[in-house]
């Protein structure tokens, strides 16, 4: 009985899969993402072709169910990394978190209308759907572009309606709005079936003369609680899974994560995340920023400042700028 019971043990371990001892002995770095969210996409491809091991350490996803709930589960320690906006990370700047941000992707929501709209001095008088509330930082952009191109305030000019995202888009297609201001993959959903994009979020920053338009969305941490080579790390590897996604053929495997419709749709939202990939922060990328910080707080008002603290250009803050890539 002995000998059989010690022949079943090995047999047992030999038919689970082996973990080479140095990756058991990496450091663990946990990020927070939307349980259906686009972050997941690079995730998934981050550890399917073991880009976190290659460069140091294990990446564990941890997927929750709002905004909020990543917010709270990084601030309370329970993750060390999440991908937000950097008026956030300015926020908590402010409350004495030495939080840093380098860019995820610079892909933006855009207004998206119905056929026959052409522009968004068309809009007077219309019906516009928003995201994300009053002080949202696209629908500010596009507010200020209406003033500038338009010379009306479009917040009294057209009939606003806040909701969202799958809401607004329904509400688009079925013709109870005439327009919406939406999140990027809401807005290759609509590009899918034909509603045309009257301006993107990215493109009307630089009619504004904000140029080069600075990415809004990166990964942030906390420097204080964070290993710095394990999230040098995490950003090499996020590269090595942009540069990955860069082939179409990578996507086939993220398509049933996807949940797309069909592959008009499948294309549209391959093409609008491979064209965030971004670049470099440089100091053209701080000065732009601050230039939309600032245009943002005059927009926004009291509303914006209760989101936002001083603008800090130690936010931006890469610490792989000066180590060679490990992807």
């Amino acid at each position: 009985m002995k000998r059989f019971l010690l022949s079943a043990c090995a047999a047992l371990a030999l038919s689970l899969p082996a973990v080479p001892a140095a990756a058991q002995d990496l450091p663990v770095l946990r990020i927070a993402v939307l349980k259906f969210g686009t972050v997941n996409w690079l995730m998934e491809t981050i550890t399917a072709n073991g880009f976190d091991t290659a460069n140091g350490f294990r990446l564990d996803t941890v997927p929750l169910a709002g905004g909020a709930a990543t917010s709270v589960a990084f601030r309370s320690g329970d993750v060390d990394m999440i991908v937000d906006d950097w008026v956030w990370a300015l926020y908590q700047r402010d409350r004495g978190v030495p939080i840093e941000f380098v860019p995820y992707s610079n892909t933006l929501g855009a207004l998206m209308a119905r056929p026959g709209i052409e522009t968004i001095c068309d809009l007077k008088g219309k019906s516009v759907g928003v995201v994300g509330g009053e002080t949202d930082k696209s629908w500010l952009i596009l507010q200020a572009l209406a003033t500038r191109d338009c010379g009306f305030d479009i917040t009294r000019e057209a009939k606003v309606l806040f909701g969202a995202p799958p809401l607004m888009s329904q509400q688009l297609e079925s013709g109870a709005v005439d327009a919406v201001s939406t999140y990027w993959h809401f807005a290759a959903k609509l590009e899918a079936i034909g509603m045309p994009r009257l301006v993107g979020v990215q493109e009307a920053m630089v009619e504004l003369g904000i140029d080069p338009a600075p990415p809004m969305i990166g990964f942030v941490w906390d420097s204080a609680r964070s290993d710095g080579d394990t999230v040098a790390g995490m950003l090499r590897a996020a590269e090595a899974g942009r540069a990955a996604l860069a082939d179409d053929a990578a996507w086939e495997a993220l398509r049933p994560m996807m949940r797309v419709k069909d592959d008009a749709e499948f294309i549209a939202l391959r093409e609008a995340f491979q064209a965030g990939r971004p670049g470099p922060w440089t100091d053209a990328e701080t000065d732009a920023a601050r230039a939309l910080y600032d245009l943002l707080t005059e927009l926004g008002g009291e509303g914006f400042r209760a989101e936002a603290g001083p603008f800090d250009p130690g936010v931006f803050n890469d610490p792989t700028a000066a180590t060679p890539d490990a992807g």
